[in-house]
């Protein structure tokens, strides 16, 4: 349909969706759940890489290890100790990574709920995102 001559954009007739964030109102347990499993998942795909940075940076190293890059540590360690040893401590690093992000993202879900109604009744505010982002 028209409307005075022009046709109306995609952006007019369809309302803009936050693809960043859950519908205002979830329950808290969904929050917590959200952040148990993004929490897991960023430690999970990010351990091995730790594994290599702490190595690299051990101030009393192998005498052997001289790592020229990261994927050379990576390779070297995989290569001498088996392909499980980047890996190693997973498990523990998941059991305690859960609850942790699970309570961060709920206590900062309700905080940033409560200060932007304090500050803009009703939506959502920047300044509320910003002060209770740590």
């Amino acid at each position: 349909q028209e409307i005075g001559g022009e046709k109306p954009t995609v952006a007019a007739t369809e309302t803009e969706i936050d693809y960043e964030g859950l519908p205002q109102g979830v329950a808290t347990s969904t929050h917590m759940l959200a952040g148990a499993v993004a929490g897991i998942m960023e430690h999970c795909l990010m351990y091995p890489i730790d594994c290599v940075k702490t190595r690299m940076q051990s101030l009393q190293p192998e005498p052997g290890a001289r790592y020229r890059n990261v994927m050379d540590a990576l390779r070297q360690i995989v290569r001498t100790e088996g392909v499980w040893r980047p890996v190693r401590g997973l498990n523990v690093m998941a059991i305690g990574a859960g609850p942790a992000h699970a309570l961060y993202f709920a206590c900062y879900e309700k905080l940033k709920f409560s200060l932007s109604n304090v500050v803009h009744p009703g939506a959502n505010s920047h300044f509320a995102n910003g002060t209770v982002r740590r």
